[in-house]
């Protein structure tokens, strides 16, 4: 019997610690280069799996599939990718692999990387047009083997150690588990939303040759990439080279070239990372043969160290003012490196000199001009770059330094200007003082600091509006955005379980069952939810929905509410759908939401027997504009008069107390943000709702704008 995975396994999945470390310094870096992060990313299938789960989440769907790093990484941002590497340090380093177990992972880690290469390789050379997808395809073929050692590594490890190959690791995966890791990798690729043969490609590659001869290219390209990347590259089988030639005539000199071209390439990668490939350490001996020991302390530095900033920021971030900020740093760098000599000198407001305080008083004790050559803290700002000074090499230097060197009780001063990026104006000049000893245990250290200085600087950096909100009313929207983020963060977790299970209960019934267009139906409303919270968090943001014609979205809509509220109530819902069906030319979540509270609103009001009647009309021109109408009528008792004069803002509702009496209201902002009109009748007789929908021509091919 197959087992039900969640998100737990994605978070779990275990990565090397040198690839944690590339990912972690590439997105730390003082201006984060995305090119680089996704390198850094690409190199892990642990990271690359939590991004790509992450990105096709409820929570940060964005109307379609996230299919390719690159715009996963421009979906979530630069902060929570931090975040998810960040978590994946923490749990590595406090996970339960043993060192033989470790061992198998940086194998793992090898094959992957280079069934991903040559998948690549093997794309351009054959023509296919996505050369990155057979790459992406080639890094995940052995994600299910990470996901089960992930979850159960218990039962799994004795399957994967005692299996002599492929076929029999297959076999016994079947015997285990209902399905092998191919298998268990492509069902998860699709809950993400990957490229169909993406997944496909995963999917099959441990097919024999001969039956993937007439697939599709990618798969085609995966399984050759992975056969070739468990050979050994001076020594390719006679079965190999004979795929190579049958798949895509390769003859052998080519593919022997390019296998070794590719291992050269994977070594290369290996050693940038600090990966030792053929170490294996000697489970006798313990941890001290390990060869990724150097690397998980390594690794432990790098989550101190971003743990140290996250506290700073939250220290200064709860004091007022640059100079209260200032003394916090001041702490948090005793606190962090045990430095208790330090001087910020702060940018003065005309941006001509810059002032340091050595206690309360108002008045600043130093204040230099920015010219060259007068300070090393002048210097250091005009220069935009650390510098270091011995105090036995200062003795020219002038009084200001020497007084610094004094006043830190310093052997050597380093100095860091304080920038928030590389184009911000400097916020002022840290000043560190040390002794010899200190200086040289600190010296590896010193990126660190330089982002600790970046922090500082953003925090200083003062607000360019001269209008400053009182202190109580910005901590309370610091209160409010804190509660949101946590309220989002906490509602994301449900929402990607329910989801999770859905995809599971699918697979259960199977493809052709009944029930799957309802399960479609559930899975498009949670992900209309996850964007709606989205909007709560940023309302500016552009989140919407999967492109739609308004008949099929009308239909989606009314058969939920049909199901859910009217038969059991007794009400009937009729339908009479423009034989055009007309593309919608707005966001569909937004006309989805607006279908939804009128039709919620007039089944909550009608009695048994009652009648809702939706209406679509194709595209016609009114007062010079395009438009597509969407009616929404019923035979009520009409909306009460305090709601007809309110005219769409928030009344108290009719419902109880259950109800937030906000539905019009927010009908009408929606319809507003869309440039929709509405148009309303009511009477004894029964309410008539008249959505108008601006509406432009499609090109060829071409459903609708919806796409975020």
């Amino acid at each position: 019997m197959a087992t039900a995975y969640t998100a737990t396994e994605t978070e779990t999945i275990p990565s090397l610690p040198q690839a944690l470390i590339s990912v972690l310094d590439a997105s730390q870096a003082g201006e984060a280069d995305f090119e680089a992060l996704s390198r850094a990313i690409l190199r892990d299938t642990g990271m690359t799996s939590r991004l790509l789960a992450a990105a096709n989440s409820p929570f940060y769907y964005r109307g379609s599939p996230c299919r390719t790093i690159d715009r996963a990484l421009f979906s979530l941002g630069l902060d929570t990718v931090r975040s998810l590497a960040l978590t994946a340090a923490i749990q590595q380093l406090f996970g339960h692999y043993q060192p033989r177990h470790r061992s198998a992972l940086r194998i793992i880690w090898r094959q992957a990387l280079t069934t991903a290469m040559l998948g690549q390789v093997l794309a351009s050379l054959t023509r296919y047009p996505r050369p990155e997808d057979a790459y992406l395809a080639g890094l995940l073929v052995d994600l299910g083997k990470l996901m089960r050692l992930a979850t159960d590594e218990a039962s799994y490890w004795p399957v994967l150690e005692g299996s002599a190959n492929d076929r029999e690791l297959v076999d016994r995966e079947r015997e285990t588990y209902g399905q092998h890791h191919a298998e268990l990798a492509a069902q998860r690729l699709g809950q993400w939303g990957l490229n169909g043969f993406v997944a496909d490609a995963v999917r099959f590659h441990l097919e024999p040759t001969d039956q993937v001869r007439d697939a599709h290219h990618l798969v085609k390209v995966t399984h050759l990439a992975h056969r070739l990347g468990c050979e050994d590259p001076d020594d390719l089988s006679d079965p190999a080279l004979a795929a190579a030639h049958d798949l895509f005539g390769l003859n052998e000199g080519l593919t022997r070239e390019l296998r070794k071209r590719i291992e050269d390439d994977v070594e290369r990668v290996a050693g940038s990372l600090g990966i030792e490939l053929d170490s294996r350490p000697d489970p006798a001996q313990g941890d001290e043969t390990d060869p990724d020991q150097a690397a998980r302390e390594a690794l432990g530095m790098r989550v101190r160290d971003l743990t140290e900033l996250e506290r700073l920021t939250g220290e200064m971030l709860r004091t007022e003012g640059p100079h209260e900020r200032a003394r916090a740093a001041q702490r948090t760098l005793f606190l962090t490196l045990g430095l208790e000599r330090s001087l910020i000198f702060l940018t003065d407001t005309d941006g001509m000199s810059v002032s340091a305080w050595l206690d309360e008083e108002d008045e600043p004790d130093f204040t230099l001009p920015l010219l060259p050559g007068r300070s090393l803290v002048t210097d250091t700002l005009l220069e935009r770059e650390m510098r270091r000074h011995e105090l036995a090499t200062e003795t020219a230097a002038p009084v200001i330094d020497q007084q610094l060197f004094r006043l830190c009780e310093a052997e050597i001063l380093w100095a860091f200007p304080l920038l928030a990026d590389r184009q911000a104006p400097p916020a002022g000049v840290l000043i560190l003082g040390l002794d010899t000893a200190r200086a040289q245990a600190l010296e590896e250290r010193s990126e660190f600091i330089r982002a600790l200085a970046r922090e500082i600087a953003r925090a200083l950096v003062a607000p360019d509006t001269p209008h400053v909100e009182p202190l109580e009313r910005r901590r309370s929207d610091q209160a409010t955005q804190q509660r949101i983020r946590e309220t989002l963060h906490e509602a994301g977790n449900p929402l990607s379980i329910i989801q999770n299970y859905l995809g599971v209960l699918n697979a259960k019934l199977g493809e052709e069952h009944e029930a799957n267009h309802e399960l479609a139906l559930i899975k498009e409303e949670i992900d209309r939810v996850g964007r709606i919270l989205l909007r709560l968090q940023d309302p500016n943001r552009d989140i919407t929905g999967p492109t739609a014609t308004l008949n099929r979205l009308v239909q989606d809509v009314a058969e939920i509410v049909d199901h859910s509220l009217c038969r059991t109530r007794g009400i009937r819902m009729e339908l009479d759908l423009a034989p055009g069906d007309p593309p919608l030319s707005v966001p569909s979540d937004h006309v989805r939401q607006i279908l939804t509270n009128l039709l919620k609103n007039a089944a909550e009001a009608l009695e048994s027997g009652g009648c809702i009647r939706l209406q679509t009309r194709d595209p016609e021109d009114l007062h010079g504009q395009r438009v597509v109408t969407l009616v929404v009528a019923d035979d009520g008792p009409g909306l009460p008069e305090e709601v007809r004069a309110a005219h769409y803002r928030p009344v108290k509702s009719q419902k109880g107390a259950s109800h937030a009496g906000l539905g019009l209201s927010i009908v009408r902002r929606l319809a507003d943000e869309i440039g929709a009109h509405i148009h309303c009748d009511s009477d004894r007789e029964g309410t008539r709702f008249e959505i108008r929908l601006p509406h432009r021509e499609t090109e060829a091919g071409e459903v609708g704008t919806g796409q975020g």
